[in-house]
């Protein structure tokens, strides 16, 4: 049963940097009491989300949820690289053509209008998602657009968002793989694959979303598929980098950030 909860103050957002390659990730710790209104609100649409969500889909599967405690728990995410790693094998093994793409500022691009409109095309009833929208609409008052990077529950509501991306590739013939918000369609040739990014571009733009074309390839060559695609995903520093969530970037904060992750974090919004 969802228990809408009203807040009597702006909710405190502590932006902690941690280390990852090539430089810091910043997450956001909400105060208790709004971080667990957030997992019950979201624990409340999990299984209507889980059930639109292809099973190309691999990261942030929802495993367990209990909307009467408010809790949910994802997939182990070791468990989740080992599945996403066999179906990638297997996908380059069919493929003459490799498309990697990835969303820019993903997380923070996800505001709370998109996030209701993909909620409703799971079926799921309107309170719970009217209570969901005030709450991210809570943390845009508090200076954090978007979704707040590192809460399970964000995970989970961009997963819901970018499944309309995932549907369009599917209709338009592509098969294709996701990773959080990493794309990996496999085509027929380059022709094949620049319609593939042709459509997913037109998809994101529908939910207010553009692809980081610094990060946007084609693979054609066997010994660069073998070596980028299999042995990860490609990176801005270089051939190989860890599976990753994006939204690296400091939303509110501009400009380089001189923190370093002893300094222990940015309250925002004071």
């Amino acid at each position: 049963m969802f228990v809408d909860v009203v807040s009597t103050a702006p909710p405190t957002v502590r932006l902690v940097p941690v280390p990852k390659s090539g430089g810091i990730r910043w997450l956001a710790e909400l105060d208790p009491s709004f971080a667990r209104a957030y997992e019950r609100s979201v624990a409340e649409l999990a299984p209507g989300i889980e059930r639109v969500l292809a099973p190309n889909v691999l990261a942030n599967r929802v495993v367990f949820v209990d909307p009467d405690q408010g809790t949910l728990r994802l997939e182990p995410w070791r468990s989740a690289r080992s599945r996403f790693r066999r179906a990638l094998a297997a996908g380059v093994a069919a493929a003459t053509t490799v498309v990697l793409a990835d969303v820019r500022d993903c997380y923070a691009s996800i505001g709370p209008d998109v996030c209701a409109i993909a909620l409703r095309r799971t079926g799921a009833p309107q309170t719970p998602i009217a209570g969901l929208e005030r709450l991210l609409r809570e943390l845009e008052a508090a200076a954090l657009p978007g979704l707040p990077v590192g809460p399970c529950p964000s995970a989970v509501l961009a997963n819901v968002v970018l499944a309309g991306a995932d549907r369009s590739l599917a209709a338009a013939g592509f098969a294709h793989l996701r990773w959080v918000d990493d794309f990996i369609a496999f085509a027929a040739g380059p022709a094949d694959g620049q319609r593939a990014l042709a459509v997913l571009r037109f998809a994101l733009a529908e939910l207010g979303l553009e692809l980081r074309e610094a990060k946007t390839r084609l693979l054609t060559d066997p010994e660069e598929v073998a070596h980028v695609v299999l042995g990860y995903l490609p990176s801005a520093q270089g051939p190989t980098a860890t599976l990753r969530t994006d939204a690296d970037a400091v939303p509110g904060l501009h400009g380089a950030h001189p923190l370093v992750p002893a300094d222990g974090g940015v309250d925002l919004g004071r």
